[in-house]
């Protein structure tokens, strides 16, 4: 089963700001793998993030992290699609 992979506008200008070319390169391989599986817990450090929900879909967040950076994304398993939410640096998206 083939997840749709949806990347907000902000994030992708935000990873482009911010992100090196390997760590870009990384992200993109990140993607891919979403695709066919959308918690990748052997692959990559994908983790829920306690007491926050998405936004979007009202789901679980989920973040990856590439660097000093964290990726935020949600699952809708109805629509089989992963969207990414949000891209912030480690010391603002752990912020209160």
């Amino acid at each position: 089963m083939k997840f749709e992979v949806i990347i907000l506008p902000k994030v992708s200008k935000k990873s482009k700001k911010y992100l090196s070319k390997s760590q870009l390169e990384k992200l993109s391989k990140f993607f891919k793998t979403l695709e066919f599986d959308p918690l990748p817990v052997e692959r990559y450090d994908v983790k829920p993030v306690k007491g926050k929900r998405s936004e979007i879909g009202k789901g679980k967040l989920y973040r990856f992290r590439i660097g000093d950076y964290r990726v935020f994304y949600t699952i809708l398993w109805d629509e089989k699609a992963v969207v990414i939410v949000d891209i912030k640096s480690r010391e603002k998206a752990y912020k209160k």
